[in-house]
Parts: structure tokens; sequence; C-alpha cells
């Protein structure tokens, strides 16, 4: 499990360096995984970089990046939740550690059958970054 928390942030540091390049000729070889695992989706947005391809877009109400290989395999998923749409461990967890502390930007992650949370607690003394797994295995990232 951590290893796949560890290559999905490796994955997302190198789409943040290498974003806003420019669409390559020829076509884009994640649309028809695209298609495929996310009918009905509208607003679409692609970014090309280096090494992943990016789709930002609507589907269901929600707004989703979705992170491509070059080859067009699918990476994985991000979206913006709501605390009340976290998995009941992770609930458990954060209020059991963290009590009444305001809790913001909640984002979930997921890449193939593994998903977890990465989310910013205030607590009286200190500005957390915090990566939950829906198990409720908590890992602070930033201090």
């Amino acid at each position: 499990m951590k290893k796949s928390i560890i290559v999905f942030s490796a994955i997302l540091l190198v789409i943040t360096a290498t974003a806003f390049v420019g669409a390559k000729p020829g076509g884009n070889p994640a649309e028809a995984t695209f298609q495929k695992e996310f009918n009905g989706a509208t607003n679409v947005k692609w970014i090309e970089g280096k090494d992943l391809i990016s789709a930002s877009f609507l589907l269901s109400d929600s707004r989703i990046i979705a992170y491509f290989t070059n080859e067009g395999d699918l990476l994985g998923t991000e979206r913006n939740v709501l605390f009340n749409q976290l998995p009941l461990a992770v609930v458990r967890e954060i209020n059991n550690r963290y009590g009444n502390a305001p809790i913001a930007d909640i984002i979930e992650y997921t890449s193939g059958v593994n998903t977890f949370y990465g989310m910013y607690v205030d607590t009286p003394t200190k500005h957390l970054k915090l990566k939950i797994s829906s198990e409720g295995e908590v890992t602070v990232e930033k201090r």
C-alpha cells in the first residue's frame, strides 16, 4: 500500500513538472481509454506532458482529473471530496486523532484498487498535510 502511495505521489510530481507542454501531433493515445472508462464525461481538457497525459473533466457533478501513460494506460484519478464522503474508517481516525480541528482541501486519489486521501489539518500548534489510506492508516507528510 505504501509503495502505491509513493508511486502515485511521484506521478503527480512528474505531472506538475511537465504540465503545459503542447499537444503532440497524431492524436492522443489516452482518448480511447478515456472514452471507455469515463463514458458521459463533459468539459474535458487535456494536458500532455513529457511523461504523462492528464484529462480534467466533469462526471456526475464531480470535477475529476485522470492520469494516463503516453501509451494511453490509465494510471489513476483524483477528485475533491467532502468530509462526509470519506470512508467511516478515515472519519473515525481523523476524529480520534484531531478532534474538531479544521480540515481543508480533501482529495481522493485512486490508482487501480488502491484509494487514499490527502488533506490539511490545522491543529492549535501545527498545520499538517496528511495522507490517509481508505482503511484509516495516517501518514503525516508535512508538519
